[in-house]
């Protein structure tokens, strides 16, 4: 198993258990946007967390089907990261 194949499932991993973490301790409505008049945008728990854990997982999965060397690995870990920082922020802000 090479390095991008280990850093997908460790992505993978980690998606999950932030997802599960979120559908545990999130109230029902959460938090998603803010505008600049301090108003808030609100929806349901479960878009909100499939959404970052959808992301993750297809960037994840799309990366380790690449042959090694292929410009795109980086691409989808990088997605996968941003699908993870995603759920961290909306688990920070929603707390």
């Amino acid at each position: 198993m090479n390095k991008n194949k280990k850093i997908a499932i460790a992505l993978i991993v980690v998606t999950v258990v932030l997802t599960l973490f979120g559908f545990f301790t999130l109230p029902d409505n959460v938090i998603i946007q803010f505008n600049t008049s301090g108003n808030v945008t609100k929806t349901g728990k479960i878009p909100a967390l499939a959404i970052p854990f959808l992301i993750t997982t297809v960037s994840s999965i799309l990366s380790m089907n690449m042959e090694e060397g292929d410009e795109r690995i980086k691409k989808y870990i990088l997605g996968a990261v941003l699908g993870v920082l995603l759920s961290l922020i909306m688990i920070g802000i929603n707390l």
